[in-house]
Order: C-alpha cells, then structure tokens, then sequence
C-alpha cells in the first residue's frame, strides 16, 4: 500500500496569530486615545477571528495567538468606542444649557466660575459691567 503524499494534507502554518495579537496590544494600549483604539481594535478583531477560524479548521498553529489578538482587540474596540461616544455625545462643558445665575450657584471653583461667565459674556458684562477680568 503506497503511503499518502505530503500534498494529500493541508499545510499547516502560522496565519493570523502574531498579527492579530501585535493589533491586539496595539489597540488595548491606544483606547484611551479613542479613534485608534476603535480602528486598531477592528483590524484585531478581524485578524484574530480569521486566525482563529483557521486555527480550528487544523490549518494553522496559533489559534492561541489568535485568540489574544481577537479578545484584546475587542477590549480595544469597547474601550476606544466608549472613549468616541463620550466625546462626541457626551454631557459638554460644565453649565452647558443653564441660565447664568443657575450656572453661577452650581459653581463650586473659580474656574467653573470663569466658565459661566465665558457661555454667558453678554449677560455678565451687562448685570457686572466692574467687574474684573
């Protein structure tokens, strides 16, 4: 019986792991910034999903790496994503949609003082027009 030629077998090989895992890092390391996070966590995730899936079919050797890559970019892509949407939704500058006398009792510091008198220049300038800069 002729024994079966190397080609009869799928060639198993490193794919996606270190990629995915570097992306991984990459990503869960620059969350904090936001938009990297989000886009490094992306390319991670899709990496190491790739990976992965070859990884589990016998095709590749590191299904480990792969699966890093793929959980750190998601944490990555979460954390960036929360990062994005507080920026871009988030509740704003203190005193934001209150009158300037509501401003000025909710102020607890002269900075937070300086901004209602900065969204409300015109009234404050009028009803304190002494006052110093």
């Amino acid at each position: 019986m002729p024994e079966p030629e190397a080609a009869d077998e799928p060639e198993r090989r490193t794919a996606m792991g270190m990629p995915a895992l570097v992306l991984g890092l990459l990503a869960a390391g620059t969350a904090w910034s936001g938009w990297a996070g989000v886009v490094l966590g992306l390319f991670a995730v899709a990496a190491g999903y790739l990976g992965a899936r070859r990884a589990w079919r016998g095709l590749a050797t590191d299904g480990a790496y792969s699966l890093g890559g793929l959980v750190l970019g998601a944490v990555g892509l979460v954390w960036g994503a929360v990062v994005v949407s507080q920026t871009l939704f988030g509740s704003g500058a203190f005193g934001d949609g209150l009158t300037l006398d509501q401003c000025l009792d909710q102020a607890t510091s002269s900075f937070e003082m300086h901004m209602c008198k900065s969204q409300h220049i015109t009234e404050f300038n009028q009803r304190f027009p002494n006052a110093a800069e």
